[in-house]
């Protein structure tokens, strides 16, 4: 049965459906501030299923004014609020225990796909905007995420990272947002208006403010998209084809798929072919490789939908509800190789998500001046000019054990622990455990201006708790 909230009362901290005299009146909203068990037991999980937080309401908002009315009464009451798309977080950053979590998918309008720019509501999900741009000839100048049915207000909090290694992350094509601070202000920003909220809220993990709307930067559509797989048997074979593939110019995107047994390195490589541009290349032949190789030409949207499909297939046979220790570290290019072997050399079935097979293990080269907003944390620039993002994205058996948990969570510690002495970074959206003193050294020399944003745009403090950077800030 749905139970709407029409007020907080602040002695019990609890919300309210009936008319009480100790109660602060909720305020009059267009969409629905819900306290039912099922809308908080949805909103208590993430994808990781490593941790369950319940908030203590879920605001579904009809519009903006709805979000900006809420923070306010929670900003007055230090209530704590967490915006949510769809959960695709490992370790409970996006949830608010006893708080109030924001479904952002309610606010889902492409208010404009085409020229040069979109302009999206944050709930809008990325595989429908691909769609509708495509409509148009266009695409998003930043290149989507492996998994493509999230919301743009979610990867735009957390950085959003391709396989186009030209493109830097998806924050880096973002020309103006509208954020609701933490203070309840409906605000926008870029690089000419309000440019420490732009500066604070992309790639921000949520800290100064939700980002509710977003203008785009877009490109043409290509007209078709090649793209080949190579098998390597050894590790050094496929980071020199990598290199080769980026310093040649023969692709737009390249990444790799590292799969057991041996394990085998499978090279993709994508060139996006336009009507009026120049032909795909003979990657194999620009290689010199003499090997087994997958070529397929495809529409642009097939291509990058792919894996999505994949995983979809995945969700409804019940990946979901596997836990997933997921762990995401960005890598220089002098270290990457030695960091990469030795994890690998020392991964177990269970990070290589066995036997199921239902796991990633990936690696993304990127040209380091491709990324230019200062919350997106890498490792320091290298001759070579490459950062690479080296995720293992396992998944347990359904019926893993209880101390599963725990040990991937310490295995994860230590893995960065040794990627940080290599010069590596954390890419925060996996679990990772962080603490207070974790997140000063993650930020550096920019951490006071991260305190400095969180308390200015944040001042109560209250927005996105799960990430563990207001306990660090208090």
């Amino acid at each position: 049965m749905t139970r709407t909230a029409i007020g907080w009362d602040p002695g019990g901290r609890e919300w309210t459906t009936r008319p009480s005299g100790a109660a602060v009146p909720a305020p009059p909203l267009a969409g629905d501030l819900l306290v039912d068990g099922a809308a908080r037991e949805a909103a208590s999980r993430d994808l990781g299923r490593l941790v369950t937080r319940r908030p203590s309401a879920v605001l579904r908002p009809a519009e903006v004014d709805d979000i900006a009315k809420m923070v306010r009464l929670c900003h007055d009451h230090a209530i704590p609020v967490a915006a949510q798309g769809t959960r695709h977080q490992t370790n409970g950053q996006a949830l608010a225990p006893d708080g109030l979590v924001i479904d952002m998918t309610s606010l889902n309008t492409i208010h404009r796909a085409d020229g040069d720019r979109a302009d999206s509501d944050a709930g809008v999900l990325w595989s429908d905007l691909a769609a509708t741009l495509a409509g148009s000839g266009l695409r998003f100048a930043g290149g989507l995420t492996g998994y493509v049915p999230l919301s743009v207000g979610g990867t735009l909090s957390a950085g959003g990272i391709s396989p186009n290694f030209e493109a830097g992350a998806q924050i880096d094509f973002v020309e103006r947002i509208q954020v609701v601070t933490g203070r309840g202000e409906v605000v926008w920003a870029s690089e000419a208006e309000n440019r420490k909220l732009f500066a604070a809220a992309l790639g921000g993990l949520g800290q100064a403010g939700i980002i509710t709307r977003a203008e785009l930067v877009v490109a043409p559509m290509p007209a078709r998209v090649h793209s080949w797989v190579l098998p390597h048997p050894g590790i050094d074979g496929a980071f020199a084809a990598m290199r080769a593939l980026i310093s040649g110019g023969l692709a737009t995107e390249v990444y790799c798929m590292i799969v057991p047994p041996g394990p085998t390195f499978l090279v993709h490589a994508a060139w996006y072919e336009y009507a009026d541009g120049a032909p795909p290349p003979d990657v194999p032949g620009r290689l010199g490789w003499a090997g087994p190789v997958q070529h397929e030409v495809s529409g642009y949207l097939d291509h990058v939908l792919k894996y999505s499909a994949i995983i979809d297939q995945w969700r409804q046979a019940g990946w979901d509800e596997r836990r997933k220790p997921w762990f995401d570290v960005f890598l220089p290019g002098s270290r990457v190789r030695e960091f990469v072997g030795a994890t690998l050399d020392r991964m177990t079935p269970l990070d290589w998500s066995a036997p199921h097979g239902e796991g990633f293990v990936l690696l993304f080269p990127h040209r380091t001046s491709a990324f230019r907003r200062p919350r997106l944390r890498l490792p320091r620039p290298e001759p070579d000019g490459l950062v690479w993002l080296f995720d293992v994205l396992n998944a347990a058996e359904h019926d893993a054990d209880a101390g599963y948990a725990e040990a991937m969570l310490v295995r994860n510690r230590e893995w960065i622990a040794d990627a940080t002495a290599a010069g590596g970074v954390v890419y925060p959206i996996g679990t990772h455990g962080f603490t207070a003193a974790d997140w000063q050294r993650h930020y550096g020399d920019d951490w006071e201006d991260v305190v400095r944003a969180k308390r200015l745009f944040d001042p109560a403090l209250i927005l996105a708790p799960g990430q563990g950077i207001t306990a660090a800030v208090r």
